[in-house]
């Protein structure tokens, strides 16, 4: 059986490099991710289980 903290929300973020023309992973979040690039974003991934 799987513990409800193993079940939570979970965020990559991935970053394109350039000089390998390829994604990266940049972040992964559980808890509240906050960017500005390539446009603004505030969210709470562990929100989502409130809904």
């Amino acid at each position: 059986m799987e513990k409800a903290e193993e079940r939570r929300p979970v965020v990559y973020v991935h970053e394109l490099d350039p000089a390998a023309n390829t994604y990266a992973v940049n972040g992964i979040h559980h808890a509240r991710l906050k960017a500005r690039v390539p446009f603004p974003v505030d969210i709470d991934p562990a929100g989502i289980d409130r809904l």
